[in-house]
């Protein structure tokens, strides 16, 4: 008799726990916040190279070589260090004629480096001067922020004022008083940023003027979702 005494208390205590939450879902809102600051940019990324093609192998890949060694001379005349400065990919492949079968009439070599520059204002100079000791191809600039604490506070003190005015929106369409935070999550924050390059045209290259490089702005962006109760 006691041991059903107890699983009566047992189950009685479970009906009420399930209604008291069905009490407390039936009485909150949750909602999504999103919040974003934009930062300037502290870091370039340049993916560029040397891409050359000739009847034998080993002279193709010896002009690149070359080539890829006066490159990163000049480029550490500027103030690049080894650290700076990495290989980003490298590969030999076979050219063919295909008039008479299948018949290869030549090898194409490709090294391709990649700079961090720290000095963003000067990422066009450090392209101009890999290509003016030899660099034939250019793959991509990108721009990226080390320093973000700052933002990425601010970012997700605007993310909470973000969900606590739409829930306020929420509350007063409903007719009903927006209550105190019961429970909060912080959700992946992203940071997103353009990368754009912006290379002059025939007119003003001839001119002399360089490749024109404008570093874009980073959006560090911040999301949570914020569970309210209503009074």
């Amino acid at each position: 008799m006691m041991y059903k005494n107890r699983i009566v208390a047992l189950i009685v205590a479970l009906l009420m726990l399930l209604a008291g939450t069905a009490a407390l879902a039936e009485n909150t809102i949750t909602v999504q916040g999103i919040g974003s600051v934009k930062v300037d940019s502290d870091r370039a990324g340049i993916s560029l190279g040397v891409r050359e093609a000739a009847a034998e192998v080993m002279t193709a890949q010896s002009m690149v070589n070359e080539r890829i060694s006066a490159i990163v001379e000049v480029l550490k005349g500027m103030g690049l260090t080894e650290d700076d400065i990495s290989t980003n990919g490298i590969g030999i492949y076979p050219n063919y004629n295909y008039d008479d079968g299948e018949t290869i009439i030549g090898y194409t070599a490709y090294n391709n480096i990649y700079l961090t520059v720290k000095d963003v204002n000067n990422t066009g100079a450090y392209i101009d001067a890999a290509f003016a000791a030899g660099a034939n191809s250019l793959d991509y600039v990108e721009f990226s922020a080390t320093e973000t604490e700052e933002a990425d506070a601010k970012a997700l003190a605007l993310a909470v004022e973000s969900a606590r005015e739409k829930a306020r929106i929420i509350a007063d369409a409903a007719g009903v008083k927006l209550g105190e935070i019961v429970e909060m999550h912080d959700n992946a924050d992203m940071s997103f940023g353009g990368n754009g390059i912006y290379v002059k045209n025939a007119e003003e290259a001839d001119a002399g003027s360089g490749t024109d490089v404008m570093a874009s702005k980073q959006t560090i962006s911040a999301a949570v979702s914020v569970t309210f109760a209503f009074e």
